[in-house]
């Protein structure tokens, strides 16, 4: 067997030390739950505690990763494709899905292997809580075990609706853990790496009965109205992601200078967002991006070449989640409406894992949802109180609000969305204002330490000079230049015009004609004021007012 780090060690003998059944084991994505699991079945098998091993897996793709890692280490798993898999002679085990034992004759079979004393391990436990039929199949398939083993990679609270077998709950629904490795004491560690969130905020606007309606990232919103300023600022011809993809495309070119094979990944909401993206990241980069989606039959080999490859860009559309190793990810960009904290840390968990010999900061760009910032906030401040730095408050207390994604309303149609304006940076529970990182910036460029390591000389400028750098000093007020307010509008103007005269059944140059009659100059020639009456009109219009 391989050596095992630290966490691993204590984590075997908290389940040696026990006399019960179950355990549940976190570990941040990236510390090496594999190999630990793997270590403590190797070592029942030796004590002859065991004679089998079960592993069961969310999806096909591990369930092969879990076959290879364990042959890697000599121990002959069996990744179930057939129902002879299950008890294969020469195989002291098997690798199962969650969908495999949720019908058909697969929960008969593994719980007929289990007439042997059977260690269980559930990866990714939290998955047999998305069905009652997986939920139900794997209790059944494994509750004659004699040990069984659950590892996640963050803990979740209770879903009435879909209990997870084999999970202990305390009162408030928070599950109890019998070991937990959590991301800051990794980093300290030099287990995982450390990771920058660069918050972007942007406006986006819609119409809905007639009605112009507009509303920010930042602000506290409605979820429907989060929903839909994301639709806006996502949707690829509107100037926010392009904007977003050229800032994280030169932030990955920054890292490449000195790790050339550091690559990118964009977690896309749509399969048509992502092949938008691929077009625009063609023309940002010079180079063909890498597009994986769930339907795509060749997607884990697109994966698999990518990771042995230089190439710059991955976008995926859920897929690129649990067990996805790809150690060279540096930076990422967060295009998804999904806003579970779970879902966050999968994410997050593609750029925390670390190879020898490199030392930087990943970054991962997002959106400045409240959401979606309390969950990086939550993250960043696990690292800073493991590194015993001065917290200044407490962290977020639990979720707020809905974090599901939510389809836009069926009365509103998308006109446009700003430009992506950096709002700020969170790097070890600190929040970092544009003020902040322009400084930071201009530090590193005088000392000359490239810019990618500008954050992390901010505690130490603050030390040198605390009344000229504040911990928060105000965030400058991004004002979008006068031009662009007046392109914007004209294609917001262009936009709806089209739109109505296609359900009035018109042609666009009819309706131009009707709002010279009404008053309004050619849009070249409109003042800001002007293309937003223009808009109004157009929006009373289409919404049959």
């Amino acid at each position: 067997m391989t050596t095992l780090r630290t966490w691993q060690q204590e984590a075997l003998r908290v389940i040696s030390n026990g006399s019960k059944p179950d355990h549940l084991i976190t570990a941040t994505p990236g510390a090496g739950k594999t190999t630990f699991a793997l270590a403590l079945a190797a070592r029942l098998l030796e004590e002859g505690s065991v004679r089998r091993v079960a592993v069961v897996v969310p999806t096909d793709s591990l369930r092969e990763q879990w076959a290879d890692a364990a042959g890697r280490l000599g121990l002959n798993l069996m990744p179930v494709s057939a129902p002879e898999d299950y008890e294969k002679p020469g195989y002291r085990g098997c690798v199962v899905t969650y969908a495999q034992l949720a019908t058909g004759a697969g929960r008969e079979l593994l719980r007929r292997t289990t007439r042997v004393p059977t260690l269980a391990v559930l990866d990714e436990i939290h998955h047999a809580g998305e069905s009652r039929s997986w939920g139900d199949g794997l209790r059944y398939a494994v509750e004659n075990a004699v040990m069984r083993v659950a590892l996640t990679g963050t803990p979740w609270r209770r879903d009435n609706q879909s209990p997870i077998p084999f999970v202990m709950y305390d009162s408030d629904g928070q599950v109890l853990v019998d070991y937990a490795y959590e991301y800051g004491t990794a980093v300290a560690d030099g287990v995982c790496r450390r990771i920058e969130f660069h918050a972007y905020d942007g406006e986006a606007r819609w119409i809905d009965c007639g009605v112009v309606g507009q509303a920010s990232l930042g602000a506290q919103l409605r979820d429907e109205d989060v929903s839909t300023v994301l639709d806006g600022v996502f949707h690829p011809e509107h100037a926010w992601m392009p904007v977003l993809l050229r800032q994280a495309d030169d932030a990955l070119t920054e890292i490449r200078q000195e790790i050339p094979d550091a690559g990118g990944l964009v977690v896309a909401e749509r399969q048509w967002h992502a092949q938008q993206y691929a077009a625009l990241l063609r023309e940002i980069s010079g180079t063909e991006p890498t597009v994986v989606v769930s339907d795509d039959p060749t997607a884990k080999e697109a994966i698999d070449r990518f990771r042995r490859s230089t190439s710059r860009w991955i976008i995926a559309v859920k897929m690129v989640s649990e067990g996805v190793d790809i150690p060279r990810l540096a930076v990422g960009v967060y295009a998804s409406k999904t806003r579970t904290p779970l879902f966050f840390r999968q994410v997050v968990g593609r750029f925390v894992r670390t190879r020898p010999s490199e030392e930087f900061n990943a970054r991962l760009y997002i959106p400045a949802v409240p959401a979606l910032m309390e969950h990086a906030l939550q993250i960043e401040q696990e690292l800073r109180h493991q590194l015993d730095v001065e917290t200044g408050g407490d962290g977020p207390d639990g979720e707020r609000g809905s974090t599901h994604e939510q389809p836009l309303l069926p009365t509103r149609e998308l006109v446009s969305a700003t430009e992506a304006a950096f709002d700020r940076a969170i790097l070890a529970g600190e929040e970092v204002s544009p003020t902040d990182l322009v400084a930071a910036q201009a530090t590193a460029r005088q000392l000359g330490i490239p810019t990618q390591y500008a954050l992390n000389l901010l505690p130490l400028m603050r030390q040198q000079a605390p009344e000229a750098a504040p911990v928060h000093p105000p965030a400058t007020e991004v004002v979008t230049p006068r031009h662009r307010q007046e392109r914007m509008l004209r294609a917001e103007v262009e936009t709806l015009a089209r739109k109505y005269a296609f359900k009035a059944k018109l042609e666009p140059r009819q309706v131009n004609t009707e709002l010279r009659r009404a008053g309004f100059p050619p849009r070249a020639k409109a003042s800001i004021s002007e293309l937003r009456g223009m808009l109004n009109m157009l929006a009373r219009w289409h919404g049959g007012q």
